[in-house]
């Protein structure tokens, strides 16, 4: 996470957008328009909740860790030692890096499962704060839906009044200023989030990162050129499994902010059918080789043999038994 000051004045000047488009709006617009103050709550209400929502979701996006690849992670310090080396190395932080973990220029460390590093939160968009940034996404959209249509609303009442001759209705100078104001604010947040926020939902419905998406689009223009072999992309396991591999197993709890993550950034289940090149995606570290659990061994009995797979590299390796094993590289 940066500590810099602009990344600190990006936050700040977020939390104030937030403000800005939320609250002027009912205090000088909205609120004059009601009779009473339950038909106040009833129209305001969900438009503060939805409020709170973007800012915990915003703080919990912002304070949240992404996820780190850990010290100890199984297999580091004994392949140092053993002098294996290969593609998946981080020669800026000296460790092994898992799957779908990119090095963050700004972060300086790498970043398990990153998608983005985001100068508006100040962080990274990893593992561990995905789901967060994309509710604040959604939450900000509706929002900021919520407040056209009641400046819309707001707007038509105008307008009635004035035709029923009730001028008594129509906005001094400053209020005109600050209708122009709340729109076009609102309107470019909508616009310009509601954008990222459909993009994500499309991401997290194929269970890929901006990074991998990048790496999917050069892989799908080898494939028509026919450099490589038609490849599936391995980690989209179905629409409802991707989306509780980042959101959770509960659908009631989907948009709700959560603190707890479903697996550790470290091992992800891969589609049915999907080769031998992608069993590095589900491994587990026994001292310098890689447990593949819950599926068939491979079959292979030679010392070790590599294979490039479009999304990563592995080693298939025997460890002196009838069993073999994926060791990444």
């Amino acid at each position: 996470m940066l500590s810099s000051f602009p990344g600190r004045l990006y936050t700040i000047g977020v939390s104030l957008l937030i403000a800005l488009i939320a609250y002027p709006s009912q205090f000088f617009l909205f609120i004059p328009a009601f009779q009473d103050a339950s038909s106040c709550l009833k129209v305001l209400g969900p438009l503060n909740f939805l409020v709170i929502m973007i800012y915990w979701n915003y703080y919990l996006a912002v304070n949240t860790d992404p996820g780190i690849v850990p010290v100890d992670w199984p297999g580091n310090d004994q392949r140092r030692a053993d002098g294996i080396t290969g593609p998946r190395y981080c020669k800026t932080c000296d460790v092994f890096k898992p799957p779908r973990t990119h090095h963050c220029r700004y972060c300086r460390r790498c970043v398990l499962k990153m998608d983005h590093h985001c100068p508006w939160i100040n962080n990274c968009v990893g593992y561990y704060n995905y789901a967060h940034f994309v509710r604040f996404t959604i939450y900000v959209s509706v929002a900021c839906a919520y407040v056209i249509a009641l400046l819309i609303w707001r707007v038509r009442m105008i307008l009635n009044d004035i035709q029923h001759f009730k001028f008594d209705s129509e906005p001094n100078t400053a209020q005109v200023v600050l209708y122009v104001v709340e729109f076009a604010l609102a309107f470019c947040v909508l616009f310009c989030v509601g954008m990222l926020g459909v993009y994500h939902l499309y991401c997290i419905s194929r269970n890929q990162s901006t990074i991998e998406g990048w790496e999917r689009g050069k892989v799908n223009r080898l494939i028509r050129r026919k450099k490589i072999a038609p490849v599936k992309y391995p980690f989209d396991i179905g629409m409802y499994e991707n989306i509780c591999a980042v959101m959770g197993n509960n659908p009631l709890l989907w948009l709700w902010p959560q603190t707890h993550v479903p697996g550790d950034g470290l091992t992800f289940p891969v589609r049915p059918g999907t080769g031998m090149n992608a069993f590095v995606l589900l491994c587990v570290f026994d001292i310098n080789t890689i447990k593949i659990p819950r599926y068939p061994t491979i079959g292979l009995h030679a010392t070790r043999m590599n294979f490039v797979h479009p999304y990563f590299r592995i080693d298939i390796v025997n460890s002196n038994s009838n069993s073999s094993w994926a060791r990444t590289s």
